[in-house]
This record gives C-alpha cells, sequence and structure tokens, in this order.
C-alpha cells in the first residue's frame, strides 16, 4: 500500500499547516485491517473564504436514528474547522447521494466496534453493526481529510478532500487503555476532556482514572466529605489539598493551588459526570480507580479511625512526606467507608469496571495489620495466622478483594486490581492489570483476564527523547529503564510468547499505558508524555500483529499523524528541541547573571518554559532564578532554587536526573519586541568544570 514519504515537519504552526497539502494516500492510525484505495477523490466541503461567517453545507449527514448522536458528534467538528454547518438528518428517503451516511443497517459481523467506509466521489458511507463502529468509522474518515480538519477553529487555504477508499475493520483487543494519575498532580476537567478528544481519534476506549492515592483524593464522596472538603475548624484534615507541590518540582510548574497557597484539587459529582458523559459521546469508558487497601494517606489524612490506630500527626499521615509504614487502611474499621465510597462511585460512572487499586500492600502493611488488635483479632476469626508474615498478610487483602470483587459483582460490575490483588492467588470474576510482568500469563491461563501493562514498556512518566530521557527512580526494571521510545511503544506485543498457542491467550483483553504524575506538574506535561506516543499504543491495541511495521507507521505519524495533534492543540513530544544557549566550560562559584535571547522563538503571550540541562564536567550548576525581559525590562521572574548536575536520582530540589526547569509568563505579546531570558546561576562546586545546554521545551 503506497504511503505519504514527505519527511516529518516539526514545530509547524497551525496556519503554515494550512497552506500545505498532503497527497492523498491514506494515513490512518491505527491502520486498518483492509485498507483499498480507489480512483478519484470526494470534496466535502469548499473553502471557507471568509472566516468568522458560518455558511450553509451543500452536502448533509444523513443518519438512521440510533447514529444520530454520532451526527451531530460529525456535524460539530467539521464546523469547528472548516466554517461549514453540515445539516443532520434521519430522514434520506432511502438515498445518500451528495452527503456522508451513517447506518447500522444492513451491517457486516464485525462485531461491536468494527466497521465499514466507504468514500466514492459522490458520496461516504460508514456502515456498522453498533454505535461504537459507527464512531470509529467517523474517526477513519476524518483521517483520510487534511490533517487540519481536527483545528480547534476555522482554518483557510485547504482542500477539503479525501481520497476515495473502502476500508473493513475491527479491532484485535477490546481493551485499549490510558491510565491517567491526577493524586500526584492534578489536572482540571477541561484538560482531561482534552486529552480524551486525543484518544478518541485514535480508537483508545478505556481512559483509566487514577483518582486516589496517598498524595491527593480527588474525588468528592457526599458521605464522607472530608476526604476533599476540609472542616470549618481545621483547613488542614482534609484529602484533596497539600501544602506544596512536592517531589522538589518548580512551584511555577503548576497552577493547581487555592487560596490559601495548599497544593490540589479535586473533582466534583457534576464535574465526574460531566467527564463521563464527554467520554460516553465518544465511546470512551471511564474507569475509576480508588486505591484499597494501601496507598490511603490522603484518605487517612481526613479520617485516621480508618487507619490502624496510628494518631493523625505529621510522623504518621502526612501527604507531602508518605510515611509508607502507615498508610494501610485497617480492615477491621474501613468496611462501611468501602462500600460507601464504592456505592457512590457507581452512581456516578456507569460502565462495567471498578479498579481498587490493591498494589505494594507488603511494602507498606507488614508491620500494621500484624500489630494492630481489631485486625489481628479479625485475622485470627478468618483463620489467618497473624504471625504468618507476608503470607497472612497476602492472604488477608486477599480476603479483602473477594469480598469487593462480591459486592462490585451484585450490583453488575466488575472489580479491576493491579497485579499483588493475586499474590495469594486467582480472584475469580476479577480483571488483573499486569504491571510486575509476573502474573499475567498464570492469571490468563487460569480463565481469568488480563490486561498488560508492565512496568518500564508500558509507562509513561519520561519523555521518549532528548536530554529528557532519563532513568526515573521510582520506575526501573533492573537494568531496564521506565521512558520508552515510539520504538519500543510500538513492538510491544500484550500477549506473551508463551502463550501463542495456548487456548487462553484470548484471555489476554489488551493492553494499556499508564501515566503516573509524581514528576509530571500540569497538563501540557501530561500531553507531552502521551502524545505522540499514544499513537503508537493504538495500533498495539487495534492493528494486527502480521500487519504491524513499524516504517509504515512511522511514515504515517510523522508525515500527518503530529499534524492532527497540532491542529487539535494538543502538546505532544516533537523529538526536537530549541537550544537558546549553553554554559561552560567552566561557570563562577559566586551567582552570576546569563542571558539568552529568544526573541526568534516568541510569538504570543502565555507561559514560557526554561531548562537547563547538565552534559559533562565534574560539577553541576546552581540556578538562583530565571527572568523574562522584554526590550530589557523584566516582565516576570521565577525564583526557585534548582540544580542541574550529574545525574542522581536523589529528590534534591529539581533534580530530575541533572535538568532544572522553570517557567515564567508573558503577560502580552508586542511584535517588534525582543524577548531575552536572564538566568542567575552559580557552579555547584569548586573545580571550575561544568557544562550544559539551556532549551525552551514545550513541557514546564
Amino acid at each position: 500500500m503506497k504511503r505519504c514519504s514527505r519527511p516529518a515537519i516539526a514545530g509547524l504552526t497551525l496556519g503554515l499547516l494550512a497552506t500545505l497539502s498532503c497527497p492523498a494516500t491514506p494515513a490512518i492510525i491505527p491502520l486498518p485491517v483492509t485498507l483499498q484505495t480507489k480512483p478519484g477523490s470526494f470534496t466535502l466541503c469548499p473553502n471557507q473564504p471568509v472566516l468568522g461567517v458560518p455558511a450553509r453545507a451543500t452536502r448533509k449527514i444523513f443518519t438512521d436514528p440510533p447514529s444520530f448522536q454520532t451526527g451531530q458528534y460529525l456535524s460539530a467538528l467539521l464546523f469547528r474547522s472548516t466554517g461549514f454547518q453540515f445539516v443532520v438528518s434521519t430522514n434520506n428517503a432511502g438515498t445518500n447521494r451528495g452527503g456522508i451516511l451513517l447506518t447500522t443497517a444492513n451491517a457486516m459481523a464485525l462485531g461491536a466496534e468494527g466497521y465499514e467506509l466507504i468514500v466514492q466521489p459522490d458520496s461516504v458511507v460508514i456502515r456498522a453493526p453498533a454505535q461504537g463502529g459507527v464512531f470509529y468509522g467517523v474517526q477513519s474518515f476524518l483521517q483520510l481529510l487534511p490533517p487540519q480538519i481536527m483545528s480547534q477553529q476555522p482554518v483557510t487555504n485547504v482542500a477539503w478532500v479525501a481520497p476515495c477508499v473502502y476500508i473493513q475493520d475491527q479491532p484485535r483487543f477490546g481493551w485499549r487503555g490510558v491510565m491517567l494519575d491526577v493524586s500526584r498532580h492534578f489536572v482540571d476537567k477541561q484538560e482531561v476532556e482534552k486529552i480524551l478528544d486525543g484518544l478518541a481519534l485514535h480508537k483508545i476506549n478505556i481512559f483509566h482514572w487514577h483518582l486516589c492515592d496517598d498524595h491527593g483524593w480527588r474525588l468528592h464522596i457526599n458521605s464522607w466529605p472530608n476526604l476533599t472538603i476540609p472542616p470549618a475548624t481545621n483547613t488542614a484534615a482534609c484529602g484533596a489539598w497539600r501544602t506544596g507541590i512536592d517531589y522538589n518540582l518548580n512551584p511555577a510548574a503548576s497552577t493547581a493551588y487555592n487560596s490559601l497557597g495548599q497544593y490540589g484539587g479535586f473533582y466534583t459529582q457534576d464535574d465526574i459526570r460531566e467527564v463521563v458523559a464527554y467520554a460516553q459521546q465518544r465511546h470512551i469508558t471511564v474507569v475509576p480507580e480508588l486505591e484499597f487497601p494501601a496507598h490511603c494517606t490522603a484518605a487517612l489524612v481526613a479520617y485516621p479511625q480508618l487507619g490502624c490506630g496510628n494518631p493523625n500527626d505529621s510522623s504518621h499521615y502526612n501527604m507531602d512526606q508518605i510515611h509508607y509504614g502507615f498508610t494501610l487502611f485497617s480492615l477491621a474499621n474501613s468496611g462501611t467507608f468501602f462500600t460507601n465510597v464504592l456505592t457512590e462511585v457507581m452512581s456516578l460512572f456507569p460502565g462495567p469496571y471498578i479498579h481498587c487499586g490493591g498494589d505494594e500492600v507488603i511494602a507498606t502493611g507488614d508491620t500494621q495489620w500484624t500489630s494492630y488488635t481489631p485486625d489481628v483479632n479479625l485475622m485470627n476469626s478468618l483463620g489467618i495466622n497473624p504471625a504468618g508474615g507476608s503470607t497472612s498478610i497476602r492472604q488477608y487483602q486477599r480476603y479483602l478483594s473477594i469480598n469487593l470483587t462480591a459486592f462490585l459483582k451484585a450490583n453488575g460490575r466488575t472489580f479491576c486490581g493491579w497485579s499483588e490483588i493475586e499474590d495469594a492467588g486467582t480472584i475469580t470474576n476479577a480483571i488483573l492489570h499486569e504491571w510486575t510482568t509476573d502474573k499475567g500469563t498464570l492469571t490468563a491461563s487460569n480463565g481469568q483476564q488480563v490486561v498488560m501493562c508492565p512496568n518500564g514498556i508500558n509507562y509513561y512518566q519520561i519523555p521518549s527523547t532528548g536530554p529528557y530521557k532519563l532513568y526515573d527512580p521510582f520506575f526501573e526494571v533492573g537494568s531496564s529503564p521506565a521512558y520508552k521510545t515510539i520504538s519500543d511503544v510500538y513492538n510491544y506485543e500484550p500477549v506473551p510468547s508463551t502463550m501463542t498457542s495456548s487456548p487462553y491467550a484470548t484471555n489476554i483483553i489488551g493492553a494499556q499505558v499508564n501515566l503516573w504524575t509524581e514528576f509530571v506538574p500540569s497538563g501540557l506535561n501530561d500531553e507531552y508524555k502521551i502524545y505522540p506516543r499514544i499513537c503508537a499504543e493504538a495500533e498495539v491495541g487495534w492493528t494486527q500483529k502480521a500487519q504491524k511495521n513499524y516504517t509504515d507507521f512511522t511514515n504515517r505519524l510523522f508525515t500527518v499523524g503530529n499534524q492532527r495533534l497540532a491542529a487539535m492543540g494538543l502538546n505532544y513530544n516533537r523529538e526536537t528541541i530549541t537550544q537558546i544557549g549553553s554554559w561552560g566550560p567552566s561557570v563562577s562559584t559566586t551567582p552570576v547573571t546569563v542571558s539568552y535571547t529568544i526573541t526568534p522563538y516568541v510569538s504570543k503571550a502565555g507561559e514560557i518554559d526554561v531548562s537547563f540541562a547538565y552534559t559533562s564536567g565534574s560539577d553541576g550548576i546552581n540556578v538562583y532564578s530565571v527572568a523574562l525581559l522584554e526590550n530589557g525590562i523584566q516582565v516576570d521572574i521565577n525564583g526557585f532554587t534548582s540544580f542541574a548536575g550529574a545525574a542522581n536520582y536523589v529528590q534534591t530540589p529539581n533534580a530530575l536526573g541533572g535538568i532544572a526547569c522553570y517557567a515564567v509568563h508573558l503577560p502580552a505579546y508586542h511584535p517588534g519586541s525582543t524577548y531575552t531570558i536572564q538566568a542567575s546561576m552559580a557552579e555547584n562546586g569548586t573545580a571550575a568544570s561544568s557544562n550544559g545546554n539551556v532549551y525552551l521545551p514545550n513541557w514546564n
């Protein structure tokens, strides 16, 4: 199949993108099962010559009644970028000539997410047995059009033309997921919805929302309000807010602060309903995750009585400094808490899956349950020997997992949990999320369903390229770093080789990627970590193994796919980074001011990110502040002291493997002005030997 071979063009503005044209060769991601190109092309509408003046499109979108909502979705998206209003009609009088037909009538047996797409010079037909397939057919049709079709505002100078094709398509796996942790660093609902748009375009159907952990509880629960709203008498006794941004990150890297200067945030129940509805329209199932029974400091700050008898003080429960020996619910004290929370969660999330965490209990709990009298008594009553060490801890956790699974099943839901839930044996009727790489095959062979998301392969918290391609102190597997390149992601195979011919291989129901946010402080940074690697992951989950070809994939991604991300306004990793200067081979041991001109790279108001990346020398540098100057006058300063030096994984100030990160803000852009970054720095040591580069990354 012929592909567009124009080389990648990085850093294009949307206006410049609009002047380009791509040959009519399909660049659909993920690759369909069958794609045949046909002679001719389909013209959607003419170029819109006058911005801001809506015009009625001559073509209509015809739907059967079940597909009407998808027709409205398509109409709204086309209007946003083309400026033309496309009428959606359920009365097509048996014909769709001249228009776009979305229908479930006379569809082939392609499963709940399969579809046919026929593009002819005078019409488009998307036919599927279910609405999921209709929606995914729409995504493929959009990807046949120029990438500017995904723009957030009308654009001109674009030929809105799609090549004629026949596509027959259906996914390899039913679970194609992305997990986002909002406990460590919070992002608002608008940012979540923006990420969902990118997932939908690439046929990702699961959004795993990690809402609670030690560092924050992000979901309001009416029956336990202190989880998110502090009592009037104590503004600190709340699970949604902590003292600072933590992880020694630059406080300016996030805006998630309240009026008291505390860091965090939470989603109201109305927020949750809005995001869930937004996801449902895009055929994405939201899987909420609560953390039971460990990783629960935020909950215990609010309700210490749920713990194992520890006083509520900073030596036990402190979201800024986690004491992992105490981060454990007492199973004897917390039964009604678990069921109260899950009942409210089920009322907010209509999807079939509820994730209850379950990881790292041994790391947190082996000095708690076996020494706290109420839990010791409960263990004894269950026939579990409290003196049995880690074996007893695993059995006690299994007791909880079995009960939560039964409770959820009785309410029509399925319990999901991380690898450790099965340390003492398979949990019947549960779904295992395999992150430790040692239980998935066994669980699948025992007849249970498994989602593959192993650490070191499908963990996204570290960028894939450039000076930021670093080891993460928390997520190394042996000698394998947690970062993975696009190639690593693309070439991952979810079905273990030992199961290739096994009749139980179908119990591997899919894969997902996990973005933990210890060192990911903002929505911009979330997007940077997810995209475009998620495009590769989409093909892992959708495209048949025998069809995958990395060269073909990168041709589609770099010629067109990344342009779609740019048009959507997603802050994707462009695989290159702007260097504005350097330091070395020596730096003064007393603070000096160093200036870097950035005028060529400034074109709008807003955040400007600056990073200092150590490369060599016996010493690193201390950076004391970074200022932004306009025509020599300071307009902003980030007075955060940080370090850029030999990569170390100790949480010294901002020492993310030798990178010092800053964010400054330009209140208003004035063409013709000159812009300068001014840094105060000194050598960290006495050897007078330090070298590094200074960058303008597209994340903070």
